[in-house]
């Protein structure tokens, strides 16, 4: 395409763009009817749809995070839990009954200041296929995966102060030139 054929096309476009053409005071009505309409549509859906598209998204955002991991020092598994356990549950509690393990083990967990045991995991997984089973395929390794990728992370992230201490204790240098 050359240079005409571009700008010729952005001239038709423009007119299909209606916000362009408005004075701020249609603007605004605009927006207001656009956010009335959403809010009427808001209203008619069930509490079980909001569930289930806030599960779906946590699924989505999961498997977003292992094709994309961020390391940043900050780990997901225990946001992830926190919103998994938020979708389904009015009290936090009520999840940790769910799962047999005590409601301040899941509150450490979800704050990050204790790391979840293997019978925790397995229990999540076993709850998450349960609760996926009607709505979508559910990965059971979804939940260890994203655990081990913060692990990774997190190792990744602090490997210049453990590399400057662990180095001392490398005896082989002269290969390493």
């Amino acid at each position: 395409m050359n240079d005409k054929t571009v700008n010729k096309e952005l001239d038709d476009f423009k007119y299909l763009i209606d916000s362009r053409n408005l004075s701020s005071k249609e603007k605004l009505s605009e927006r207001e009817a656009i956010m009335h309409a959403r809010e009427l549509r808001f209203k008619d859906r069930k509490e079980k749809d909001i569930t289930i598209a806030k599960l779906l998204q946590i699924k989505y955002q999961m498997d977003e995070y292992l094709e994309n991991p961020l390391c940043n020092n900050q780990p997901y598994f225990p946001k992830f839990l926190e919103s998994y356990v938020d979708s389904l549950y009015d009290k936090r509690k009520n999840f940790a009954i769910d799962i047999d393990i005590e409601p301040t083990t899941l509150s450490h967990i979800i704050n990050g200041h204790r790391q979840p045991k293997d019978s925790f995991i397995y229990r999540l997984i076993v709850h998450s296929e349960a609760v996926f089973e009607n709505i979508s395929n559910f990965d059971k390794d979804l939940w260890p995966k994203i655990f081990y990728q913060d692990k990774v992370c997190e190792f990744l992230s602090s490997s210049e102060e453990w590399k400057k201490t662990e180095s001392k204790h490398v005896r082989n240098k002269e290969f390493l030139k």
